[in-house]
């Protein structure tokens, strides 16, 4: 078999064979260069940079009690197709992700089983090459907007066949966005002289940083913080340490709080001269007022115009 290594390991009764496969064209493993190998084909852009395949799936705007699905692809690499059924098991495998993250840098966390499922058996059937079957992820109680999820699911026993050795496992990242996150044009101006010239049609992302919460996030300065007026139509910003967080009520769309996640300098909301009531309108216009270091000379009166989803 071409560009295949096969191990054989003997264990008392019971023989377990593993083949290595190299990537080749649309799918992980060329079918016509392989025989009864199985493997988890890709499910959109293999997005790690190295090591263990991984895929990420955008499920949207979720709430409370909400629930999404993202496909998990489950292939049989050998000429043709199947001569018959084939049961693949599926299990999480925990040790694949910390492999994943060594590997690529990142910091992706097992979610609880509270909020993502998947079937654990798979059947390829006769006469097919591929079956998709879908993980579930919910928005339990357990579900926590901060963190960075992925299922590192593994290929634990074929009932024909072998198991890929670089495509046994994948890990499966996911993303939920809350209902205030999205694109938004920003115009607003601060009150401190001399650092009060007004901003406008800005690119401002707010991004989920909870259930009911998004940050300021600049695309142009590649980093959550908030612009500032520096003279006629010129802007700067503070940098990362002036990050404002902007907490909603859910109910009300109403704003209960701002706080800075950049930093030490405290940020509050902002009750002085122009102001209003903090809030999300009805066509997703933000009204934000917010200051720092609790000084009205320090304040933030921002409206951000709503342009797509995220």
């Amino acid at each position: 078999m071409k560009n295949m290594k096969i191990k054989i390991l003997a264990l008392g009764a019971t023989v377990i064979m593993f083949a290595s496969c190299l990537k080749e064209g649309a799918m992980n493993t060329d079918p016509s260069a392989a025989t009864n190998v199985i493997e988890l084909a890709n499910t959109g852009d293999n997005t790690a940079p190295a090591g263990i395949a991984g895929y990420y799936a955008d499920l949207g705007v979720l709430g409370a009690g909400d629930s999404s699905k993202f496909n998990i692809n489950v292939h049989y690499t050998g000429p043709g197709t199947a001569n018959s059924d084939i049961t693949v098991t599926l299990a999480s495998n925990p040790a694949s992700l910390t492999t994943y993250n060594t590997a690529n840098g990142t910091s992706k966390e097992v979610p609880p089983t509270s909020v993502a499922s998947f079937p654990t058996s798979v059947v390829i059937k006769k006469g097919t090459s591929q079956t998709t079957v879908q993980a579930t992820v919910k928005i339990s109680p357990d579900f926590d907007y901060s963190k960075a999820y992925a299922l590192p699911i593994k290929i634990t026993a074929v009932s024909s066949g072998l198991i890929s050795g670089n495509y046994g496992v994948s890990v499966y990242a996911f993303g939920v966005r809350n209902k205030y996150d999205g694109v938004y044009k920003l115009k607003g101006y601060h009150t401190r002289f001399p650092y009060n010239f007004p901003y406008s049609n800005i690119t401002m992302e707010m991004r989920t940083l909870g259930a009911n919460a998004v940050g300021f996030y600049w695309p142009d300065a590649g980093s959550f913080g908030h612009p500032i007026g520096v003279g006629p139509g010129s802007v700067s910003w503070y940098g990362g340490a002036i990050a404002p967080v902007v907490v909603f009520d859910i109910a009300t769309n109403l704003v209960t709080n701002v706080f800075n996640q950049g930093g030490a300098t405290p940020i509050s909301i902002y009750t002085g001269p122009g102001s209003g009531q903090g809030r999300q309108a009805a066509d997703k216009t933000m009204y934000i007022y917010f200051r720092y270091n609790a000084n009205d000379l320090r304040g933030f009166l921002d409206t951000l115009t709503y342009v797509r989803p995220r």
